[in-house]
């Protein structure tokens, strides 16, 4: 009996110091709660988690606006909105070491915004959810999930990835590459490739591969079950470039670009880390979401 109390203390007190932790944006990571895979009130324990994980989510699928984001039966954010097309949520922490079940839906709107969390991954009001799928998530890691694909290619769903994780400061400055573009990538054996424009991000001039991008294979999707992790590829940057760029992934050389951003801004007191997300695009295009990566402040 002491053991198990003591057991509950600790987890108690990690749950109240994760739901104190801070996202990029100032706001608080909320701690999902009981009971397991039903959502629950933030900074409260929840059974059989011992650790906790890091999610980012990304609607990267041109069939769909803007959506709304469950898991398990509380709304993905802090604070809550519906997430548009071509855009990366913050991180949110949820209870590690446990499964955990997302939902996608249409976005709702006005009071009625993330009520499908309720019912979730069920129906909400008669209207089935766009994806789900189940995750079994690790302890003191951090991944990613994409809506992406499209219905008329047999690719609409979501696309799992397991991320770096930073028990100690990163070296130097990174990009990490996604291809979340299973559309454009059909009929192209080497996938989407990534690089960096050193003078100009648009038109993208000068373009440098990013070393082991050049080629990266489509993710696999996940079924509503148990989710099939991707791994995304790390490069390392000598400096902050102009921009970043995507394009038809090539065996080895600079893939040319089709897709460019400007780099975005470094955060304050953290190393230059970017997340590159390559998503179809509407008439079998191709786009690219950036999302600077908070690696300090979560001990993993």
């Amino acid at each position: 009996m002491r053991s198990l109390l003591a057991r509950l203390a600790v987890l108690s007190a990690f749950a109240v110091s994760m739901a104190a932790c801070q996202n990029g944006t100032g706001n608080s990571l909320p701690f999902a709660g009981p009971p397991n895979n039903a959502g629950g009130n933030p900074g409260t324990v929840q059974a059989g988690s011992n650790g906790a994980a890091l999610i980012r989510f990304v609607q990267g699928s041109p069939d769909v606006g803007n959506v709304d984001v469950c898991i398990d039966n509380i709304p993905f954010g802090a604070p809550f909105q519906p997430l548009p097309y071509a855009k990366a949520s913050s991180l949110f922490a949820i209870a590690g070491g446990i499964t955990h079940t997302i939902a996608v839906y249409t976005a709702q709107t006005g009071p009625n915004a993330g009520a499908e969390c309720a019912t979730a991954p069920g129906p909400f009001f008669g209207s089935a959810a766009l994806a789900v799928t189940t995750m079994g998530v690790g302890n003191n890691v951090r991944w990613t999930v994409v809506l992406g694909g499209t219905a008329a290619s047999g690719t609409f769903g979501l696309y799992v990835f397991n991320e770096p994780t930073f028990s100690t400061p990163p070296a130097g400055a990174a990009a990490v590459s996604h291809n979340a573009a299973p559309a454009f990538s059909i009929g192209k054996p080497n996938g989407v490739g990534f690089g960096i424009c050193t003078t100009t991000a648009t038109p993208c001039a000068t373009p440098v591969a990013l070393s082991g991008a050049q080629g990266v294979a489509p993710a696999k999707k996940s079924p509503p079950g148990a989710a099939v992790t991707n791994t995304p590829v790390t490069s390392g940057l000598n400096s902050i470039p102009a921009g970043f760029y995507d394009g038809i992934g090539v065996p080895a050389g600079v893939p040319v670009p089709i897709t460019s951003i400007a780099a975005p801004n470094e955060v304050a007191g953290q190393p230059y880390y970017i997340q590159l997300y390559a998503i179809d695009a509407p008439a079998g295009g191709l786009n690219l979401v950036a999302a600077p990566e908070q690696t300090l402040g979560f001990g993993f």
